[in-house]
């Protein structure tokens, strides 16, 4: 739901900008992507007790019965042909003919101050001995 010109504008809207989703999406589709994508991570979908039990018992899910999907015993309402690992034939040409021009982000600075607390620290496993 983000877009931007380079991966820092897409950080900085992530971040920053107030998630809008497409109004042909269902109410459960956008209660769950609310949910998921919710900027505090501690009021995030899945994020409490219940971990993934939440997740799996939201509205968007109710259809699913997870035993069943557990014991592979659903069959999938679509199978994409995928012919060979470079298939990109279930992409739309779009994506597929953009140029690659993006880099991996940076570590985020508070990273990098806490990596330095461990500069020239060196740890060595004891050994257990067992008599």
């Amino acid at each position: 739901p983000f877009t931007g010109g380079n991966r820092h504008k897409i950080q900085q809207k992530i971040i920053k900008d107030k998630l809008k989703l497409p109004t042909f999406l269902s109410s459960e589709a956008h209660s769950l992507l609310k949910g998921l994508l919710q900027k505090d991570p501690s009021k995030r979908l899945g994020s409490r007790l219940n971990g993934a039990e939440e997740i799996k018992s939201h509205r968007w899910f109710k259809a699913i019965n997870w035993n069943k999907l557990e014991k592979r015993e659903i069959e999938p309402s679509f199978k994409p042909v995928v012919d060979g690992k470079e298939c990109v034939a279930n992409f739309s040409e779009e994506w597929t003919s953009m140029p690659l021009v993006d880099s991996p982000a940076s570590t985020p600075k508070s990273e990098e101050k806490k990596e330095k607390l461990f500069e020239n620290f060196n740890y060595c496993k004891p050994q257990i001995i067992v008599s």
